[in-house]
């Protein structure tokens, strides 16, 4: 019998909220190559199932220490921390809030190192002898880690910025008056110019302010036909030059803030300039920080590409906002795939490594900004449905773009694993389920306050509701403004789950609560521990939004909650559609299995043997090592008596 041999190289790449099934049948109708060779080359999961929430940090965290949230800790996209008040919670970006070890904190206790790419909630790094870039938030150069109180997200430098001559909610209005006062201006029969201040969105530094000039120039009297974006008023120093339409290369400018100098990279693309000057749109992406997010600092910045490491939460933004058209909003969206697939292969060439773990945000923000346009049931029309799902197989072919470099340069040895942390939905009838507790008198709010932003009476309030899915009780010895007696506890989590459980929904008359469970019962979805609330619940498909207080077997329309888990590589079937229930645990414990890396310390789930070749291999291999052993004793103590040698 021949040796097992072990694999000797992983390569996760994770897609957030991804349609599976939708990912599935544009892969087998041919419009996803890579995946297409994937599920063919390999094992494709039916029935993925996620942890409850369905949400980024915790399920991110499950797929990379094989625990349960109740055991990692990260329970939600926020954290509470026993103790605090209960309306205080804190992003669940922080590795200090993970309870459990990583993959890849195991795998460095045999010497096996490991490459981290946009990997969410992995920020202060725990590597000691691998690479990581990103981590503190769900892109690259967006921060969710250590943000003030009330902010949900900073870009390390600035989110992207419009310039118009028309109103745009959040966008920046210039005017093209007249040149004056410029040097070196090119021949043109008119010229118009424009100051562009610069504006700081979500900026995580303090910036200091700065302009750009812009010089439009009708060059042969036919009309204006390219703008030259300069660093003063002197042509001369124009850093881009653009026409209709089009697009800069890659910019570098440093811009200075209070921690000192940065240097950033970006590209601009003119969408609109008349020919009569009365019309012009400037678009600038997102500015790209080149240091202040990896480990060893400075890796960002060795990155050559012709691509972006965008915080692309504004790009999905600047679409509902109309400032950029689904043709602008595609591009953008290649610009960060195609820098995570050069930031991935030239890692991959440049530092050693056993495991490589990534992941892409892009199906989850699409689905947030318009998945009620690509849900049929939804779309206001034919046309615009037509558009959103056309949009929809875009992107899902620039992630399959980004797939197919990455995994040509792991080799066909790796054993590939891509996998996502939940599905989407439509957002449907929307529910407040702080309003039922409202209506059942458990939560009060003072009167005085302002309506959009109502105060808590904690002296009235016996629960609230926090988060995605918890009620916590305001229990008088625990919470700093409790005022139920530990003897009603029981009591009162009564009162939330009945009018949970019996309200309905006045419009449609349905009752919006699939599932209400006492914090104990809970432990049958993974959940338990001192970072769950009192009732944890779960919101039938029919109401919310795209995904989080829904169960994973939710579906809805063309949504669906589960998650897309594809194994391809040495051990694993080939061409088979797996059955059974699979959950996102159990991915860890089938990667070690198959590498033969320790078992992460907290790891909870168990080895996908349907998903093998052999499911025995490796206890076939051991009992005949066992036997090589036995025979070879053996024939020792039979040969060490020939040699002429006593005991004396």
């Amino acid at each position: 019998m021949r040796l097992v041999s072990r694999v000797e190289k992983v390569l996760i790449i994770g897609l957030d909220a991804p349609i599976a099934a939708r990912v599935y049948n544009y892969a087998m109708d041919g419009k996803l190559p890579a995946l297409k060779r994937l599920i063919e080359g390999g094992v494709y999961a039916l029935n993925c199932l996620v942890p409850h929430p369905t949400i980024t940090p915790p399920n991110w965290t499950t797929i990379v220490t094989g625990a349960w949230p109740g055991t990692h800790g990260i329970t939600c996209f926020n954290v509470h921390v026993p103790g605090d008040p209960l309306n205080k919670t804190h992003p669940g970006f922080d590795t200090r809030d993970c309870r459990a070890e990583y993959l890849w904190n195991a795998a460095e206790r045999v010497g096996r190192k490991t490459i981290l790419l946009n990997y969410p909630s992995t920020w202060p790094p725990t590597l000691k002898e691998g690479v990581q870039i990103g981590g503190a938030g769900i892109a690259i150069n967006e921060w969710r880690y250590e943000v003030p109180p009330g902010v949900t997200m900073n870009c390390t430098l600035t989110d992207n910025q419009l310039f118009s001559m028309d109103t745009y909610p959040m966008g920046s209005q210039i005017q093209l008056l007249e040149a004056v006062d410029w040097k070196n201006i090119p021949p043109a029969a008119r010229s118009l110019q424009a100051e562009l201040r610069l504006q700081y969105p979500r900026a995580r530094f303090k910036m200091v302010e700065k302009s750009w000039h812009l010089l439009a120039l009708d060059s042969e009297g036919k009309g204006f036909d390219r703008v030259l974006i300069c660093r003063s008023k002197d042509a001369l120093e124009a850093f881009a030059v653009l026409r209709p339409g089009g697009w800069t290369g890659i910019l570098r400018e440093s811009f200075e803030t209070d921690q000192g100098v940065k240097e950033a990279v970006f590209k601009c693309k003119l969408l609109e300039l008349s020919e009569d000057g009365k019309r012009f749109k400037l678009y600038v992406t997102a500015l790209c920080a080149l240091e202040g997010n990896s480990y060893p600092e400075g890796l960002t910045g060795e990155i050559r590409s012709e691509g972006l490491p965008l915080p692309s939460w504004g790009v999905y933004q600047a679409l509902n906002l109309g400032w950029v058209d689904t043709e602008t909003f595609l591009e953008t969206i290649e610009l960060e795939h195609l820098w995570l697939a050069d930031a991935a292969t030239q890692l991959m060439g440049s530092y050693p490594w056993d495991l490589f773990i990534m992941h892409a945000h892009c199906p989850d923000w699409a689905y947030h900004a318009f998945a009620n346009k690509i849900e049929p049931k939804t779309a206001k029309d034919e046309k615009e449905n037509a558009l959103f799902q056309g949009v929809e197989l875009s992107f899902y072919q620039s992630l399959d773009r980004m797939i197919g470099k990455i995994i040509a340069k792991a080799g066909e040895d790796a054993l590939i694993v891509i996998v996502s942390d939940h599905g989407a939905k439509a957002t449907t009838k929307r529910l407040g389920v702080g309003e039922i507790l409202r209506q059942a008198g458990l939560t009060v709010y003072k009167p005085e306050t302002d309506p959009s932003k109502p105060e808590i009476n904690w002296l009235k309030t016996k629960a609230i509701y926090q988060r995605s899915s918890y009620v916590y009780v305001n229990l008088k010895g625990r919470d700093p403004d409790g005022i139920v007696e530990p003897e009603d506890y029981e009591r009162v989590r009564d009162q939330v789950i009945d009018a949970l459980y019996e309200y309905r929904e006045p419009e449609t008359g349905k009752k919006p609560i699939a599932l209400a469970l006492r914090r104990e019962d809970a432990r049958i979805m993974g959940l338990y521990g001192d970072r769950i609330g009192d009732v944890v619940i779960a919101l039938s498909p029919e109401f919310g939004g795209q995904h989080g207080p829904h169960l994973t077997t939710a579906k809805w329309g063309i949504g669906n909650l589960k998650g897309l888990l594809i194994i391809n590589g040495p051990g694993v079937k080939k061409n088979s559609l797996l059955e059974r229930t699979v959950w996102l645990t159990d991915v860890v414990p089938t990667i070690c299995h198959l590498t033969e890396l320790p078992i992460p310390r907290d790891a909870e789930g168990a080895v996908i043997y349907q998903a093998l070749e052999n499911p025995n291999e490796k206890p076939e291999e051991l009992q005949q090592l066992r036997r090589n052993y036995e025979r070879l004793k053996d024939v020792y103590e039979k040969e060490r008596f020939l040699t002429h040698t006593y005991d004396r």
